[in-house]
């Protein structure tokens, strides 16, 4: 439950966070460290097979997200 909250104040954070400074790579940053959260939530909970396959695709997304867009602000393009 504490893994679903902590995602959930990351995603909004990013949003928000992006919106009122207009740093959208910080923003893109905090957004996908939530989506892995989230992702992990969802491994560790559920028992059912296709419900685990949507967690590891969070995780697999977010983790790409998350190097795709550090690479970008490394590179100064973000």
């Amino acid at each position: 439950m504490l893994l679903g909250g902590a995602a959930a104040l990351l995603l909004l954070g990013g949003i928000v966070y992006a919106m009122l400074s207009g740093d959208w790579g910080i923003g893109a940053l905090v957004f996908s460290l939530g989506v892995v959260l989230l992702g992990l939530a969802q491994v560790r909970v559920e028992q059912s097979r296709p419900d685990r396959a949507i967690g590891w695709m969070l995780l697999l997304c977010g983790l790409l997200t998350l190097m795709f867009i550090a690479i970008r602000m490394a590179l100064g393009v973000t």
